[in-house]
């Protein structure tokens, strides 16, 4: 490129939430986001072709002109490429490219889901052929913008942000029964309305076909666009020209349950794997299926192929599979005997979404094209870190990660990937500025996925960043019918290096995961449910909305902490409250205390400074603790 090649095209895909979050399965998840990257660097390929200069993302030499989506199972290409001409005619006719070949490349996708699935049902349809068409031509809104970024910038990252205040979207409302999973598209059938319920049901029942429950439930009636999510594993060779063996194994994704269990079935096949294998045999003869083959198999455990949910006690109470009394109990007996033959506690029924995203990307990468290497950087590391602590990377792209791992292994994760992000860029003007927020969520196996996504982006962009004033991470708790707790905090008080704070994992250690827990007997729950009452009386508000402070009366901080101590020096036994002096045992009072004041980070005269307002409380950081105290020691309890 020369000095004279300063003329940028910004060109932006949309829209991306409801495409990607309106997941019912993790298979849901990991498709859209796959094909969303897979397109984006289909369009950005063609558009190098047509002459463009690669701005951001980056890439090398090497990929330049190429789709090196079709190589990986991890989707890494961001929504929104930029790149650099000689002229704004040349940028024009590249953006006509870029979407042409986007076009097609989603035209080859639908047409092998519509040909394997829907042709041979479509006479069984009122309109199928109009409905598909509807969808698939209209769902897409590609958009972008010319010009020559502002003195001193290298990216049009201010006239790219105002295109985003001009959407083209209809307004025109689609008939007919709604899509289970996107409710304000209509199902495929057509078939609505009196006397014509029967035919819906057929149609839905023809094109289930043989599939079986985890590529369309019994009930679901779908979109175009969802439909082509849910199958599109199921034609990918043919859809996607010269893609990688790793790609047709996304065909079997591990479920939920499987990532929750997996931290369980790892310690059983390291101390009783006959007998799980044995229980598996039973649980399979007596019709769970093997829809976690793949997802056991790259684990290494494989008689954990068996439906996941068997693994939990809960679920085979419920038998879902409708088997005779005496069978569930046999199960239920074998389950408890595999735990106590392994000495080992019963499965954790919580996993964690993960999700991660740079903090003000957009004016790090106007001031420095170079940063967008180490972006690129970031992401290939990415996939390693998720799966050291035994989760899936559903999406890892430039600054945004989003993933599935097991509830153990959470906190950690989302350490190592802040740390991996800011070495990142150590070599980099933006050494000291770049930096990550993420947002973790505990949930049941069972909670619908979309809700947790929902909940994960919610925290991420309204918590961690806005709240807490970013470098943050916000974590939730869905428990029952929807979220439970939240807590958050600047990274540097949760590794406690802020003035007053202390190391989550610290705080997390005193907790105990049960009433009979004999290494903690204080913190447990009847000790916090104790403060709280007495804590209640001093708020000027109640305290019900998760992740909300109440304010504390002035000096009466110090009041909280000498109540809280008193509690906990009455319940320690005679002899240890004799031989332990009160300057002993305040600190971990100090340390619970840290937990429930509202921290932010903030920005004066060009620093940030990380900070406590001492005269807040909330009990939702002490809820957040005790809970990932109950999940390392397995103590979780499963009320679902």
């Amino acid at each position: 490129m020369s000095d004279s090649d300063h003329v940028h095209l910004s060109f932006t895909i949309g829209p991306v939430q409801a495409f990607v979050a309106q997941a019912r399965r993790t298979r849901d998840l990991w498709a859209g986001s796959w094909l969303l990257s897979y397109l984006a660097e289909t369009a950005l390929a063609a558009a190098e072709t047509a002459g463009g200069h690669p701005i951001i993302p980056y890439r090398t030499p090497e990929q330049r002109c190429q789709v090196t989506s079709r190589a990986t199972p991890v989707g890494g290409y961001p929504n929104r490429f930029e790149l650099a001409f000689g002229d704004s005619v040349a940028a024009k006719l590249c953006a006509e490219q870029a979407s042409q070949a986007f076009r097609e490349a989603w035209r080859d996708i639908t047409k092998a889901v519509w040909d394997k699935f829907v042709v041979p049902v479509e006479h069984q349809g009122n309109g199928t052929d109009s409905i598909w068409k509807r969808q698939i031509d209209n769902f897409w809104e590609l958009s972008w913008v010319i010009g020559v970024p502002d003195a001193g910038a290298q990216t049009l990252g201010r006239l790219a942000a105002a295109r985003k205040n001009f959407r083209n979207v209809s307004v025109a409302a689609e008939p007919g029964t709604k899509c289970s999973l996107m409710g304000t598209m209509q199902e495929i059938s057509g078939n609505f309305g009196p006397g014509q319920w029967k035919a819906q049901a057929e149609f839905w029942k023809a094109l289930k076909g043989s599939l079986d429950e985890l590529d369309l439930k019994v009930g679901e009636r779908l979109c175009a666009i969802a439909l082509v999510k849910r199958l599109f594993p199921r034609v990918i060779q043919s859809a996607v020209a010269s893609i990688s063996p790793d790609l047709l194994e996304q065909r079997s994704w591990p479920s939920t349950a499987f990532i929750a269990a997996r931290p369980w079935l790892e310690k059983l096949q390291g101390s009783n794997p006959h007998a799980a294998e044995e229980y598996a045999r039973s649980a399979t003869r007596l019709g769970y299926s093997q829809s976690e083959t793949q997802a056991a198999r790259e684990v290494g455990i494989p008689w954990a192929a068996v439906d996941a949910p068997v693994w939990f006690a809960s679920a085979v109470r419920q038998n879902e599979r409708e088997l005779k009394p005496e069978d569930v109990q046999r199960l239920l007996s074998q389950l408890t005997a595999i735990s106590e033959a392994a000495g080992i506690a019963k499965p954790v029924p919580y996993y964690a979404l993960l999700l991660m995203d740079g903090d003000s990307v957009g004016s790090l990468l106007g001031s420095s094209t170079q940063l967008s290497a180490a972006l690129a950087q970031f992401s290939k590391l990415v996939p390693s870190i998720i799966n050291s602590g035994g989760g899936r990377t559903v999406y890892a792209g430039g600054d945004d990660v989003l993933a599935l791992v097991p509830a153990v292994s959470a906190l950690e994760t989302a350490h190592q990937l802040c740390d991996s992000y800011r070495k990142s860029f150590a070599g980099t003007r933006a050494r000291e500025s770049a930096t990550i927020s993420g947002a973790i969520v505990f949930a049941h196996w069972r909670h619908p996925l979309r809700q947790v996504l929902r909940t994960a982006h919610q925290l991420l962009d309204e918590v961690a960043k806005d709240q807490t004033g970013r470098d943050s991470l916000a974590i939730g708790i869905i428990a029952g019918s929807g979220l439970n707790a939240v807590w958050a905090a600047p990274w540097a008080a949760i590794r406690g290096k802020a003035p007053g704070s202390v190391k989550l994992e610290s705080a997390i250690a005193d907790f105990g995961a049960a009433e009979q827990d004999d290494e903690s007997p204080c913190f447990n729950a009847s000790y916090l449910y104790r403060l709280r009452e007495d804590f209640s009386r001093l708020f000027d508000k109640p305290m019900e909305q998760p992740g909300s402070f109440g304010n504390v009366p002035l000096g009466g901080e110090d009041l909280l902490v000498e109540l809280a101590h008193a509690e906990y020096r009455r319940r320690l036994k005679k002899g240890e409250r004799q031989e332990t002096p009160p300057e002993e045992t305040r600190p971990r009072i100090e340390a619970l205390m840290s937990l429930s004041q509202r921290w932010t980070r903030s920005q004066s005269n060009g620093s940030f400074s990380v900070s406590a307002a001492r005269q807040t409380f909330g009990f939702d950081g002490w809820r957040v603790a005790r809970f990932m105290k109950q999940v390392q020691q397995g103590k979780v309890d499963d009320h679902e």
